[in-house]
């Protein structure tokens, strides 16, 4: 019998979910929900600086991620290309939670410590020149301000005018100010300022003032209480003599004080024992001071110092500091921008030489340099032309006591017409290089857009912002080969007295300019 094939039954239908259909019960997929935190910071980073701002406006959950510490890093370091900000030498802490630059012997990881959203920020401030200014006169008011330093949040002036007391003044972000006096039996003013460019173990960081009567002073600076700042020891020559006074220029790197006088005689002092003790002396017979001076240390336990000339001429030097001998010089080397070629002068030395003597310029304003990079600003032509005769001497330095008083400014058309700087590259040869090495200086390129003369350079860290009469900033990034200006002139920038003393000073967050006795602030953490 055969057998015979069941028709399949109809399928029940499908049993229904036993879940509600109130909508407080459904699950909404959406973008949020459907991926991981993980797979929203892969998103995230691919994104630029304003597609994050605007992702981390959208939702709680995407300002979460958007803020991501490690996020901003990645893009930080894709865009500027620097695991630090730029700015002034010296290693300074912080107390306000933001770190930004690495500290040699502290404990713990300083990169947790770095909020790289906010370094992202203050580097986009500077490439922008967005800031925020302030006058800083009413904290100072009455006194020519000749001298500035930046110490972490603290702006230290000093005035340049005679008395028997000159002082420093400790400025705070906060409206606390202190006074450093050094009193004195003759009447003398300060000269200039240098700052210990070593890393501090404390909050306190040296300061050495010199006075035109030849002696220094050496203070301690709390940048944290300014109130308990305080004097460390005083030196005073044993005779007076143009190796003493006026010391004109000083760079400090604890226990190495190097000071140059106006009549070009460097004197190495050793501070390893608390007290300043004279080990060595160089004098030079040119007549072209040094207008900047860099000292910087190497892992072969020797210090190098780089002078700029104001022709410009940099020359470096290299200095060894033994333990218990006193410290000897290794070598000096030099290096000239304009270069007569050896041997017979073929079409390209030719071609060379031409390029060179088209850079030459009959005055400089000043030079400054970083031991790498090498800026020159060519002084305006109607200045000179009040004193011809001085064109074939010595330069004005900024430092030098005649740099504004022989050749005033003559305001002229040219004060708002296109000016240009001079970028050189300084190659210096390593400390293990034979003395028979010698360092290059290479021109690299004009930096232009700045309107008017140049007044006052600084120069840090391939960072430089120059000063003009007229009252412009601009920040120039040398490495990156960009320039911008930064805002708009300040109220006491612009003054009528073209002849006024001017300088310009610059850390990771700041620009302060000073003309006479107005000091202006630019922030850039806004």
């Amino acid at each position: 019998m055969s057998k015979h094939r069941i028709a399949s039954p109809t399928l029940p239908p499908p049993k229904r979910p036993h879940l509600s259909l109130d909508k407080d019960y459904l699950i909404e997929l959406s973008f949020q929900s459907a991926l991981s935190d993980e797979l929203v910071l892969s998103i995230f980073s691919h994104l630029d600086m304003k597609s994050l701002c605007a992702a981390q406006a959208t939702s709680g959950n995407w300002s979460r991620l958007a803020t991501d510490n490690e996020l901003w890093k990645n893009l930080y370091l894709r865009t500027f290309g620097r695991p630090r900000l730029r700015g002034a030498r010296g290693f300074v802490g912080r107390s306000d939670g933001r770190q930004i630059k690495a500290l040699p012997g502290r404990a713990g990881n300083v990169e947790e410590l770095k909020d790289w959203k906010f370094m992202f920020r203050i580097s986009s401030n500077w490439k922008n020149g967005r800031c925020a200014m302030e006058d800083l006169r009413p904290r100072n008011q009455g006194s020519e301000s000749s001298h500035v330093l930046l110490v972490g949040s603290l702006t230290i002036t000093a005035t340049s005018q005679a008395s028997l007391c000159p002082s420093v003044h400790l400025q705070s972000p906060t409206g606390v100010d202190h006074i450093l006096s050094c009193p004195i039996a003759h009447s003398a003013h300060i000269t200039t300022l240098a700052l210990d460019q070593s890393a501090p173990s404390t909050a306190h960081i040296r300061l050495a003032v010199f006075l035109s009567s030849g002696e220094f002073r050496m203070f301690s600076i709390n940048h944290n209480l300014p109130s308990l700042s305080h004097a460390e020891f005083a030196y005073t020559p044993s005779r007076r003599s143009s190796r003493t006074c006026p010391i004109i220029k000083a760079v400090y790197h604890h226990p190495l004080l190097i000071t140059l006088s106006e009549s070009f005689s460097l004197s190495f002092y050793d501070l390893s024992s608390g007290s300043a003790v004279l080990t060595q002396t160089l004098t030079s017979f040119t007549t072209y001071p040094p207008t900047s001076l860099v000292l910087s240390t190497t892992p072969y336990n020797t210090y190098k110092l780089v002078l700029a000339y104001a022709i410009p001429l940099p020359h470096s030097s290299s200095f060894l500091t033994p333990e218990h001998n006193p410290m000897t010089i290794i070598s000096t080397r030099t290096a000239r921008a304009l270069d007569v070629p050896q041997g017979w002068v073929d079409e390209k030395k030719l071609r060379l030489m031409r390029e060179q003597w088209g850079r030459k310029v009959s005055r400089v304003a000043d030079t400054q340099t970083d031991g790498k990079w090498v800026v020159l600003a060519p002084e305006d032509p109607a200045s000179s032309s009040t004193s011809a005769s001085s064109s074939s001497s010595a330069p004005s330095s900024p430092g030098s006591s005649s740099s504004s008083s022989s050749s005033p400014y003559t305001p002229s058309s040219s004060i708002y017409s296109p000016t240009s700087l001079q970028l050189y590259r300084l190659s210096l040869p390593s400390s293990t290089a034979v003395s028979s090495s010698s360092p290059k200086l290479t021109f690299v390129r004009n930096l232009r857009g700045q309107l008017g003369p140049v007044s006052a350079l600084a120069l840090s860290d391939g960072r430089c912002v120059s000063f003009g009469v007229n009252g412009s900033i601009w920040v120039w990034d040398l490495e990156a080969d960009m320039g911008t200006e930064v805002a708009c002139p300040g109220i006491f920038d612009k003054l009528e007295l073209m002849d006024a003393k001017r300088s310009v000073v610059f850390d990771e967050r700041r620009i302060v300019t000073a003309v006479n006795e107005h000091v202006v602030e630019r922030r850039f953490d806004i």
